[in-house]
């Protein structure tokens, strides 16, 4: 199947749109980062005693973002070299395929994961990212605070 140039502009005017539209659901809910939902709120916290802690890896899942832009770029290489439906059709998912894994390599942070005790005798347990985050070892006195997300901080009253 051949197609004109105009019908090529708006499958790429429509293409973009949609990419567009996915770029701005994605979310950021790392750590530091407060929904305003809960700025001046006070959060629960508990005091507790580290009783293990070992590294993880803390894998956030893809917006889709990568993936649309990816498949944005394909199709548009694709049909600016060929009118082939299959080669344009072969450039979005190749595109698409390709936009993902790099979108997922961004989302790979080195974190700890902590067994916990709490001063009422409740084991927990807690993982975060490390970066912007204290690293604690066994036997720590830190302060669980609730909220989205969960984090670790320093017990300041036990230094």
């Amino acid at each position: 199947m051949i197609f004109d140039k105009t019908f090529k502009c708006s499958v790429v005017g429509w293409i973009l749109a949609l990419a567009g539209l996915a770029g701005c659901a994605a979310t950021n809910d790392g750590q530091g980062v407060y929904r305003v939902q809960s700025v001046g709120n006070a959060q629960r916290s508990m005091e507790a005693v580290v009783l293990t802690s070992k590294p993880v890896l803390i894998v956030r899942a893809n917006s889709g973002a990568g993936a649309n832009a990816g498949g944005l770029a394909g199709g548009v290489i694709a049909a600016e070299n060929s009118d082939n439906a299959g080669v344009i059709i072969a450039g979005i998912i190749a595109g698409a395929v390709i936009g993902d894994a790099i979108e997922s390599t961004g989302n790979r942070f080195n974190g700890r994961e902590y067994v916990l005790e709490t001063s009422r005798g409740v084991i927990l347990t807690v993982a975060q990212v490390d970066d912007g985050s204290d690293i604690f070892e066994a036997a720590d006195n830190v302060i669980l605070v609730y909220g989205y997300p969960h984090r670790l901080i320093k017990d300041p009253r036990k230094q």
